[in-house]
């Protein structure tokens, strides 16, 4: 009987894929995608990625002996097809409780690993290969990773230690339109499926043993593997891979599953691990989505399935809070040469098309390599430029160390636009902005800071400007209103605070947009904008020292930042009152939106009000 639709909705059985067609399995595939486009215009999410791997993941499932043997995603944000197909439903996808955006263990068994961040799959399926022979157990690993995941210096650093590797993997190249290595061609293939079928490579084992068993053969060996590697390696295009002497597949068609799993069954056959490299059309089946070539449509809010336009329209005035700094570093870099721009792959998330088409010169996209990113801002900044790095909160932690070494510990003047700041809502744990500041201040020379509003923006930012030390700039992922600043700029000074609003009950330490709604929602207590979360203001410090109960109220980050740092100060100026400490928890902060996220940790206004109810 033909299928002619899978009811998705209602849920896929896992084992029922082992026995369909390649018709079914085409057909599967067209349900799975529609399902996918359904989702995400209703929820959000990474979608012309997931539409990209559709086929790919179908004939991973179909062949492949699934949980029992395990499957990667690099990141998990293209793994929409594989929890459709272990038996989830999407309907409450990167909703509070609901099914993640990414892989996670404790949704599935089919989930054998989890990540949020780029370029961890294939160290982490070395490590579990390395478990299962000590265990001496017979399954197979999988990693998927993306072209520009493969670029990070992680993936390389896994590649190289790759090459020496006695423990088999299979890898997945999911390129889709990036260019990896010039074309291999159709001869490469045929020679490298051949090399891979299982009678040559029994032919060629036993073709070792037998010249490698006398020492008067041995020099034949020898010569016939010289000449096979001279034609290998001359008549052949090369690439890492086959330098690294990694079995290589290339170039499989992502969207033939049957192509697929003759390139699956090849590397089953091969002794030890083998790259798959397989094309991919991003965004393939939705129309707005195949034809970007910016990346606008790789993480989308809600939108129109028909027109493609975005469900949310943003109030009059109001604009985000990553288009606030883009502007003002727009700005700046037509008044001044010596302002350099440099981005880890966050262009289009972080607004900043028009300043990379106004100064292309000065403006560079480094991938997804943010360690890279702060090193060369530091070899610009020690040359006499001014580098602004606009990065994400969650990826700036992979670059600690190149903060610590190579721009605090030289005290360049690097400004640091830190975007999603604080809690970034449905992404969760894996891309919560909310530990930066616990770890920039534990960094000599560094000061770290965050506007309230757009004007106070602009003042911070003219102070980055003539600031000769490294500087971090945050702001969250919101909206803010326009506000006109024709009065002119109030100067900004290093660890400074502004006491918004006076009071007498007790006073309320916070900084950020949740100022503004302090100073609406408090009429009887004072409110400090701690603009400088460090280094702090000691002098308005020690004028609230007349408070009986100083509260740190901090929404954008953990306890272990702005309210450890008002305790210490605190605490040295002998402080007799109590302090509250209201900041986030140092917990992992799950999927939701970020009220929702708020209401949950009991950090929202609603919270705080009843909280200052029980002070005495």
């Amino acid at each position: 009987m033909e299928i002619k639709h899978f009811p998705l909705e209602k849920g896929f059985d896992p084992l029922s894929i082992k026995n369909l067609s390649l018709d079914d399995l085409n057909l599967l595939s067209a349900d799975i995608r529609e399902y996918i486009l359904k989702i995400c215009a209703s929820n959000g999410g990474h979608l012309a990625s997931n539409l990209g791997v559709v086929e790919l993941t179908v004939a991973l499932h179909h062949f492949f002996n699934l949980p029992e043997d395990k499957l990667i995603f690099d990141v998990g944000h293209q793994a929409y097809a594989h929890k459709i197909l272990s038996g989830r439903n999407l309907s409450t996808l990167r909703k509070l409780d609901g099914i993640s955006g990414f892989q996670k263990r404790n949704e599935s068994i089919y989930d054998s690993y989890e990540a949020g961040h780029s370029s961890t799959s294939i160290s982490a399926a070395m490590g579990m290969a390395v478990a299962r022979d000590l265990n001496h157990d017979n399954y197979n690993i999988i990693a998927v990773i993306g072209d520009s995941s493969l670029a990070n210096g992680l993936a390389f650093e896994a590649l190289n230690n790759l090459a020496s590797f006695d423990h088999k993997i299979i890898i997945i190249i999911n390129d889709n339109n990036q260019a990896i290595s010039p074309s291999v061609g159709l001869t490469h293939n045929l020679l490298e499926k051949l090399r891979l079928s299982k009678n040559y490579l029994k032919t060629k084992e036993r073709y070792r043993k037998v010249l490698t068993k006398h020492k008067i053969t041995r020099p034949l060996y020898t010569a016939s593997s010289g000449v096979k590697n001279f034609f290998k390696y001359h008549l052949l295009h090369t690439n890492i891979f086959n330098a690294l002497g990694i079995y290589y597949i290339a170039s499989i068609d992502g969207h033939d599953i049957n192509a697929m799993e003759k390139a699956f069954k090849y590397a089953l056959n091969a002794p030890k691990s083998v790259i798959i490299h397989v094309t991919t059309t991003k965004g393939k089946g939705y129309k707005y989505a195949e034809e970007d070539k910016e990346g606008k449509w790789h993480g989308v809010g809600p939108f129109e399935l028909e027109t493609g336009k975005t469900a949310y329209l943003p109030k009059p005035n109001e604009i985000s809070w990553s288009e606030v700094y883009s502007r003002l570093l727009h700005q700046a870099m037509g008044e001044d040469e010596k302002i350099v721009l440099i981005n880890p792959a966050t262009v289009i998330g972080s607004k900043l098309e028009p300043i990379f088409k106004s100064y292309p010169t000065r403006s560079f996209d480094v991938g997804i390599s943010e360690e890279h990113a702060i090193t060369y801002a530091s070899g610009i900044a020690i040359s006499g430029f001014h580098p602004y790095v606009s990065i994400y909160s969650t990826f700036m932690q992979r670059g600690y160390d190149e903060i610590s070494h190579d721009v605090a510990r030289l005290d360049l003047p690097v400004s640091f636009l830190v975007d999603r700041a604080g809690l970034v809502g449905e992404d969760g744990e894996t891309h919560q902005g909310i530990y930066d500041s616990s770890f920039l201040k534990s960094i000599p020379n560094v000061a770290i800071a965050m506007a309230k509003d757009s004007k106070e923006a602009e003042e911070l930012f003219e102070f980055s400007h003539s600031y000769k030390h490294p500087l971090f700039i945050r702001y969250p992922r919101s909206n803010t209103t326009l506000k006109d600043n024709s009065t002119g700029y109030e100067n900004v000074y290093l660890g400074e605070w502004k006491v918004e609003k006076r009071g007498s009950k007790a006073v309320i330490i916070s900084y950020g947009p949740i100022v503004n709604d302090l100073k609406d929602r408090f009429s009887d207590y004072e409110i400090v904008n701690a603009i400088f979360q460090y280094p702090i203001d000691i002098e308005i410090l020690k004028g609230l020292t007349k408070f009986q109960d100083i509260i740190i109220y901090d929404v954008y980050g953990t306890d272990e930042g702005l309210g450890e740092t008002i305790l210490r100060a605190l605490n040295d100026l002998n402080y007799q009152g109590k302090v509250h400490l209201l900041g986030l928890p140092k917990i992992f902060v799950k999927q939701g939106s970020i009220s929702e996220q708020l209401e949950f940790l009991h950090r929202d206004i609603n919270s705080l009000e009843n909280y200052l109810r029980r002070l005495k």
